[in-house]
C-alpha cells in the first residue's frame, strides 16, 4: 500500500510534467510551422543525407544537404510567388473568353443540350457563371496569398532561416530517433524494428514519391503550355502540380479542358498536340517514377493517400499537404502492429 505521501508525490510529479509541457509548447508554438517544414524535408532528404554522413561524417553532410535545399527551394519559390501575382488576372480573362467561344458554338450547344435529355446537367449559361466564379476565387486566393508573402517579407525571411537552422540540427541528429522511439514502444525489438521500418516506407511512398511525382508532372505540363502558346503555363503548371494528387483523373483536370478550348478555337493542330502530350507524356510520367521510386516498398492505399492529404489541408493547412499523409502512414503502421499483436494473442490463447 502507498501511503499518502507517496501518492501526493506521484500526483505533484505528473501536475509538474504537464505544465512544464504546457509551457514548452507555448514556447514552441510560434515556429510550430517552421519547425513542421523542416522535419517534412529532413524526412524527404534523408536517403541522401546518408549517402553523404558515411563519406563526410554528419555535419559537412547536414551544412551541405541543408545549403542544397534553401538553394533549390527559396529562389524558385520567390520566382513563382512573383509569376502568379502577375498571370492571376490573364487566367480570369483566358477562362472567360473560352467558355464564350464554346458557349457560341452551335455544335457543342446541340451537343450538350442532346445529353443533358439523358443527363441533368445545368444551362450553359449557369455553368460559365459558376466556372469563372470559381476561378476567379480560385486566381484570388492564390494572387492574395503569394501578395501576401511578398508583403511579409521579414515575416517570411524570418520563418525560413528557422526552417532551414531546424533542419541542419534534424539531419545532424536524426540517427538518434529511432532509438527514442523504441524506448516508448511496448513492443518486442524485432516488432518495433518492422513498425519503425513499415512508418519510414509509407512516408516516404506518402510524401517523397508523391511530391516528385506531382513536381514532374507540374513542370512538364507547364513547359508544354508555354510551347503552345497557353497563357499563364505557371500557373497552369502549379494547377497540375496539385492535381497530379488526385487519384485516377490526376493532371488530366487542367490539360483536358484545355486541349477541348484550343480545338473549339480552331486551334486544332496545338489542341491534338496538348491531348496526345498529355496522355503520352505528362500522364506516363506517373508510370515512370513511380515504379523507380517505390520498387520494394511498402505503399499507402491510393484512396487513403488522396483523403490523409484533403484532411490534411482542412486540419493544418497548408503544411497539411504533408503532415496528413505522415499522421496517417504513422497510423496505418501502428494499427497493423497492434491487429497483428491481438491475432497473435487470440491464437495462443485458443
Amino acid at each position: 500500500m502507498k501511503t499518502e505521501h507517496e501518492r501526493l508525490s506521484i500526483l505533484l510529479f505528473y501536475a509538474y510534467v504537464l505544465l512544464l509541457g504546457f509551457l514548452a509548447f507555448q514556447i514552441l508554438r510560434p515556429f510550430l510551422m517552421p519547425l513542421a517544414w523542416a522535419g517534412v524535408l529532413a524526412l524527404c532528404l534523408w536517403p541522401l543525407f546518408n549517402k553523404l554522413a558515411a563519406r563526410w561524417g554528419n555535419n559537412r553532410a547536414a551544412g551541405a544537404m541543408t545549403l542544397l535545399a534553401a538553394v533549390l527551394i527559396i529562389g524558385p519559390a520567390v520566382w513563382i510567388g512573383i509569376t502568379l501575382v502577375e498571370q492571376a488576372s490573364q487566367v480570369v480573362a483566358e477562362i472567360q473568353k473560352t467558355l464564350a467561344l464554346v458557349e457560341n458554338q452551335d455544335k457543342f450547344r446541340n451537343l450538350w443540350a442532346r445529353v443533358g435529355t439523358q443527363v441533368p446537367l445545368p444551362p450553359l449559361g449557369e455553368l460559365r457563371g459558376r466556372i469563372t466564379e470559381w476561378a476567379g476565387t480560385l486566381t484570388s486566393a492564390v494572387a492574395g496569398q503569394a501578395a501576401g508573402i511578398i508583403q511579409n517579407v521579414t515575416i517570411v525571411v524570418f520563418k525560413t532561416v528557422i526552417t532551414f537552422f531546424a533542419l541542419f540540427f534534424f539531419l545532424r541528429d536524426g540517427g538518434r530517433a529511432p532509438d527514442l522511439i523504441r524506448s516508448f514502444l511496448p513492443f518486442r525489438q524485432e516488432q518495433q524494428d518492422t513498425l519503425i521500418k513499415q512508418t519510414r516506407e509509407l512516408i516516404f511512398s506518402g510524401i517523397t514519391a508523391t511530391l516528385v511525382i506531382a513536381f514532374a508532372q507540374g513542370c512538364v505540363g507547364g513547359i508544354i503550355f508555354a510551347i503552345l502558346g497557353i497563357k499563364a503555363p505557371v500557373f497552369w503548371g502549379l494547377c497540375m502540380g496539385f492535381c497530379a494528387l488526385i487519384p485516377v483523373v490526376g493532371t488530366s483536370l487542367i490539360w483536358g479542358p484545355a486541349a477541348v478550348s484550343l480545338m473549339v478555337d480552331g486551334q486544332w493542330v496545338q489542341g491534338v498536340i496538348l491531348l496526345g502530350c498529355g496522355i503520352g507524356v505528362i500522364g506516363m510520367l506517373d508510370n515512370i517514377f513511380r515504379p523507380l521510386l517505390l520498387q520494394g516498398k511498402t505503399t499507402m492505399n491510393g484512396l487513403l493517400m488522396f483523403l490523409s492529404i484533403l484532411g490534411g489541408l482542412a486540419a493544418f493547412g497548408f503544411i497539411g499537404l504533408i503532415l496528413g499523409p505522415v499522421v496517417m502512414a504513422a497510423t496505418v503502421s501502428l494499427t497493423g502492429m497492434l491487429t497483428e499483436g491481438v491475432g497473435e494473442s487470440v491464437k495462443r490463447d485458443g
